[in-house]
C-alpha cells in the first residue's frame, strides 16, 4: 500500500510503530498533489516549509521519546474559512484578502496541540453558499471522480483532497450539508456535530449574525475510525479553556455502543424532494447491514417538512440579503448565487406575485422557497426563531413516539451535480439542511456506486426534477451515500451506527473505494 492510500489511523499506528516517519508521509502527499491537484484544485494554500520542518520536529520528538498527542506527526487540511494564523480567511470575497487572521481557530490549535501538522487549506465557494466549490479568486474545484461535475460545497476542496489521497483527513464547515454534502459526493465520510461540541471560534461564515440555524464544524475523512480518531483527539476542556461556551464534555466511545439495543427510524423520502433510485437503495443497503449488526429497523415519516423549509430559508434570508451583498461590495457575484440573491432581494409583493404564478403553472416547491425568501421585520424574524424550536420539539415528540435511537435516510438528492448548473436547486440540498435546522449530529458515508438502471428519473413533475434527472443521467459510477442522524450529544450512537454499515458495505460489489485518481476519470 502506498503512503497516500493509508487512513490516518494507519498512518498514525506507523508512526508509532516506527515504520514510516512525519517527514515521509508529508513528502509522500506533497508528491501525490504534485500528481494529481491539477484536476481537482482542491488546494488554495499550501504551507510546504513549514509542514516539512514540522514534520522533523515531530520526528525528533518521538525519536526521544515524546508524545506530542494521539495525531503525532499526523498531515491535515483545513478549509479556507477556519483560522490559520498569518493566512486570510477569504470565503472567495476579495474584500478580505487584506485581512490575515491574528491566531488560529480553537479547533485548529486542539489538533496541533495533538500533534497534527497542517499541510495547507481547502477551496470554498463564495460566501460558502453553492453547491459547487468556485469563487473568483481561487477557481474552481471538481468532482475527482468525474471532473465534469462538482464536488459539493462548501467543503468541497476539502473533500476532493481527501478522496484523491492529498489529505488523509480535514476540517470543514457546516451549515447546510457543507460537510455532508461534497462527503457523499465524493465518496468520503464526515460527520456535522452537534452544535457547540467543537469550537466554532475562528470559523468565519458568510450570514454574520444569523443565529437562528448555526454553522458547525467537524471532521471528514477516508474512514469513520478516522473521524473517530479526530473526534477524540480535540481536547473537550482544552476547548473550553479556550473558548467557555463549549461544554467542554467528552464524545462517547463508539466501540462501547451496543447496536442490537438501538432502533433506527428508517426514511427514504420526507415529502419534500424524492430522491434518485440509486440514493433509494443506498440507504436501503445501509438499513440492511444495521439490521445484520442487530438495530431494529422501524419505517419513520419525518414530521413537518414544509414548515422546516420555509423557517430555514425565511430565517437565512431575514436581512434581504444585505449582509451578504455588503461582504462583497463591488465585486461581481458568482453565476451560482446570482438567482439566490436577485430572488432574495426582490420586494416582497413582487416575489409573491412571482410564486403565485408559479402555483399555477404546477411549481408549488419553487413557490414555496419563493415566499420564504426576502427580509423580514423584527418580528417575523422572532416569529421563525419561535417556530424553529417549536419543530426541534415536534421532531423529539417523533422520536419518542416511535422509540428510536438514530435515523438512517438520504444525504442527498442525486449524484454530484454537473458544473454551473446549480443556481437554482438550493432545495436540491434539504436532506442535509434539515439537520442543521433541528440542531441534530449527522454522519454521511459511501455505501455504493450508480447502476445502469438509476440513472433516469421516473416522474418529472416540476422543473426541480428535471434538474434532478439532468444529475441523475450518465452517472453511472458515481458515488452514493446514506446518512445517520442522531440526538443531540450522541455523536458516538451515530459513529458506531457509521462504522458498521461501513464494514457491512466496504466488501461488497460497487463499494466506492478512495483515494482515487481524477487523471484517469476525466
Amino acid at each position: 500500500m502506498k503512503i497516500h492510500e493509508m487512513s490516518a489511523v494507519e498512518l498514525c499506528d506507523a508512526m508509532q510503530g516506527k515504520e514510516l516517519s512525519s517527514v515521509e508521509i508529508v513528502n509522500a502527499l506533497h508528491a501525490r498533489t504534485d500528481e494529481v491537484d491539477g484536476a481537482v484544485h482542491g488546494f488554495v494554500h499550501q504551507f510546504r516549509e513549514t509542514a516539512l520542518s514540522r514534520a522533523k520536529e515531530a520526528d525528533t520528538a518521538r525519536s526521544n521519546g515524546e508524545d506530542w498527542g494521539p495525531l503525532h506527526g499526523l498531515p491535515i487540511t483545513v478549509k479556507e474559512n477556519i483560522a490559520t494564523e498569518g493566512v486570510p480567511q477569504t470565503l472567495g470575497v476579495r474584500a478580505f484578502e487584506a485581512e490575515k487572521a491574528k491566531e488560529d481557530a480553537v479547533i485548529v490549535q486542539q489538533a496541533k496541540s495533538a500533534g497534527a501538522i497542517v499541510l495547507g487549506k481547502s477551496n470554498i465557494p463564495m460566501l460558502l453558499l453553492s453547491f459547487e466549490t468556485h469563487n473568483d479568486i481561487w477557481g474552481t474545484t471538481n468532482n475527482p471522480w468525474d471532473t465534469r461535475r462538482v464536488p459539493g460545497g462548501s467543503s468541497g476542496g476539502e473533500a476532493a483532497l481527501i478522496s484523491t489521497g492529498q489529505s488523509p483527513i480535514g476540517l470543514g464547515s457546516d451549515i447546510g450539508g457543507s460537510i455532508r454534502i461534497p462527503c457523499a459526493w465524493c465518496g468520503i465520510t464526515g460527520i456535522k456535530p452537534t452544535f457547540g461540541r467543537w469550537s466554532v471560534k475562528g470559523s468565519r461564515g458568510g450570514i454574520v449574525g444569523q443565529e437562528v440555524v448555526k454553522a458547525q464544524v467537524g471532521p471528514m475523512a477516508r474512514s469513520v475510525a478516522d473521524l473517530v480518531l479526530m473526534m477524540k483527539a480535540m481536547d473537550p476542556v482544552a476547548q473550553h479553556q479556550l473558548d467557555p461556551r463549549i461544554p467542554g464534555f467528552p464524545v462517547g466511545d463508539p466501540s462501547q455502543v451496543d447496536l442490537a439495543g438501538l432502533r433506527v427510524g428508517l426514511y427514504e423520502d420526507d415529502g419534500v424532494f424524492g430522491p434518485a433510485a440509486s440514493v433509494r437503495r443506498g440507504v436501503q443497503l445501509a438499513a440492511k447491514v444495521l439490521a445484520d449488526a442487530g438495530a431494529t429497523i422501524v419505517p419513520y415519516t419525518p414530521p413537518e417538512s414544509w414548515q422546516m423549509v420555509q423557517t430555514y430559508f425565511g430565517a437565512l434570508s431575514a436581512d434581504g440579503t444585505a449582509t451578504l451583498r455588503n461582504a462583497i461590495g463591488g465585486q461581481p457575484v458568482i453565476p451560482q448565487l446570482k438567482t439566490l440573491l436577485m430572488l432574495a432581494t426582490m420586494p416582497n409583493f413582487i416575489r409573491g406575485t412571482a410564486a403565485g404564478v408559479m402555483r399555477m403553472k404546477g411549481e408549488p416547491r419553487v413557490a414555496t422557497v419563493l415566499e420564504s425568501l426576502g427580509k423580514k421585520s423584527v418580528e417575523r424574524l422572532w416569529e421563525l426563531t419561535a417556530q424553529r424550536s417549536i419543530l426541534q420539539q415536534a421532531e423529539a415528540q417523533a422520536w419518542e413516539a416511535h422509540e428510536i435511537d438514530l435515523l438512517i435516510g438520504p444525504s442527498t438528492v442525486t449524484p454530484a451535480a454537473l458544473h454551473r448548473e446549480t443556481g437554482d436547486w438550493a432545495l436540491g440540498a434539504w436532506h442535509t439542511m434539515r439537520y442543521n435546522l433541528l440542531d441534530l449530529p449527522a454522519g454521511v458515508l459511501p455505501i455504493t456506486l450508480v447502476q445502469e438502471d438509476e440513472t433516469v428519473r421516473a416522474d418529472l413533475v416540476d422543473r426541480l426534477d428535471k434538474k434532478a434527472a439532468m444529475f441523475e443521467q450518465d452517472s453511472v459510477g458515481m458515488p452514493v451515500a446514506a446518512q445517520i442522524v442522531g440526538k443531540p450529544w450522541r455523536e458516538s450512537q451515530v459513529l458506531a451506527a457509521m462504522a458498521a454499515i461501513e464494514a457491512g458495505v466496504r466488501e461488497l460489489d460497487g463499494w466506492p473505494a478512495t483515494p482515487i485518481d481524477p487523471r484517469v476519470r476525466q
